[in-house]
């Protein structure tokens, strides 16, 4: 947005003038333009797999499951297409669409996509539910100037416009949406995209995965508000199967959420969205003080693929986190061990920090870069496809065009 480059300018001169104009090397700097990959522990050098050495790595005629949804802001069905774009380009396979559905009746949908290597397949889903809170954004349209279709006939600083037109009223509506009551078809959407994933479907209110219907591996893609998507859907598909009269049904899930083998987060929010809680109903009335949570929904969440795990057949290695993130990403948090829970022998978490885009004056990152930039950096789409081999020159994907944050408003224009 051309505001925000204009405050990123006007912030990098006021910190030049504070400070004393700084030397030339660091005028312009982008810290992490090599990512640095944190090692979990000293015995362990941080290395894990892509997608596509995952794909790689599983017996002749098996296929890796792959889930991906977006965060906030909104999206066009069109950015479907330029994840594929780039996930080809970083893997060298050909790719088609395989199927396309709409998930509930409101404009959420399921796309998949399958990649095609010499050996093996990948095939990824992509659940795309921006339709879901566009009334929403709708509504607030007349806060917007009359110059981009709202009544709003007072004057805003420019960079306040833009933010209240944008971060505001598009994005930071999408968590409003998703964290109340009206947020149900979300939840819902994402429960029906993690059920297929497993290898099942929606009955009812449950997910009636069949007996060997559990994918052979299983991987998850989330982005910013993404991740707190998959986690709520996971615990409400466990707790619905644990409900089932299907005394089995519960195994089954297990036995599918056991197969993931790698989760890769991107701009990942776990650890504020946590803060909302989950349990509400009842307590209205309760007139004594609540007792801050002494552990989120990400703990339980980890604790459910744990116990999966333990019921599992076959041994498994352990399942890899890969959080990426950027240090000037005001929405973007690392995963650490706190964060864990179960048998943590049954987790790696390798957090990836990157740089989107330049630092100014070592003042400021434009805020949107560093948040949106992710899916343009040519490091992170080369390590979540080919992965990351301690000791060797990190892989990247050269060529991949830049982009921008998503925009409601945009769309309207």
């Amino acid at each position: 947005m051309r505001s925000i480059a204009l405050w990123t300018a006007a912030l990098a001169l006021v910190g030049a003038a504070s400070t004393g104009l700084a030397p030339d090397s660091l005028t312009y700097a982008t810290p992490y333009a090599t990512p640095v990959v944190e090692k979990p522990s000293d015995e362990d050098a941080g290395t894990f797999h892509g997608l596509l050495s995952l794909a790689e790595s599983l017996p002749p005629s098996s296929s890796l499951k792959v889930l991906w949804t977006h965060g906030m802001c909104t999206h066009p069905s069109s950015w479907v297409d330029d994840r594929m774009k780039r996930l080809v380009a970083s893997t060298g396979g050909t790719s088609q669409t395989v199927s396309a559905r709409p998930v509930g009746s409101h404009g959420a949908s399921l796309r998949t996509d399958r990649i095609a290597l010499p050996s093996t397949t990948i095939d990824v889903t992509f659940l795309t539910w921006s339709a879901l809170t566009a009334p929403y954004k709708a509504a607030l349209t007349y806060d917007h100037s009359k110059h981009h279709g709202g009544d709003f006939p007072y004057a805003r600083a420019t960079l306040n416009r833009e933010l209240k037109r944008g971060l505001i009223n598009d994005c930071m509506t999408d968590v409003v949406v998703y964290g109340g009551p009206n947020g149900v078809n979300i939840r819902h959407a994402a429960q029906e995209a993690v059920c297929d994933a497993m290898g099942g479907r929606v009955e009812g209110t449950a997910c009636n995965v069949p007996p060997g219907g559990s994918p052979a591996a299983l991987a998850f893609v989330t982005e910013s508000l993404g991740s707190k998507m998959l986690f709520d859907a996971i615990m409400e598909v466990w707790a619905a199967a644990e409900k089932s009269d299907d005394k089995t049904a519960a195994g089954r899930v297990a036995n599918s959420l056991a197969a993931t083998r790698m989760m890769y987060m991107v701009a990942n929010q776990l650890p504020l969205l946590d803060a909302a809680g989950t349990a509400t109903a009842g307590t209205i009335w309760d007139a004594s003080p609540r007792r801050p949570a002494t552990r989120g929904n990400t703990r339980n969440v980890f604790d459910l693929f744990s116990r999966a795990r333990l019921t599992a057949a076959r041994t498994i290695d352990p399942m890899t986190v890969v959080a990426f993130s950027d240090p000037n990403d005001l929405l973007s948090y690392r995963i650490v061990p706190g964060h864990l829970d179960g048998n943590l022998k049954d987790f790696r978490i390798v957090n990836v920090i990157v740089s989107n885009g330049t630092t100014y004056f070592d003042y400021v990152e434009r805020p949107d870069t560093a948040h949106c930039g992710y899916m343009w950096n040519h490091h992170v789409f080369g390590l979540m496809a080919k992965g990351y081999h301690a000791g060797k020159a990190l892989p990247s994907v050269p060529g991949l065009s830049a982009g921008g944050c998503p925009s409601f408003a945009t769309l309207q224009d």
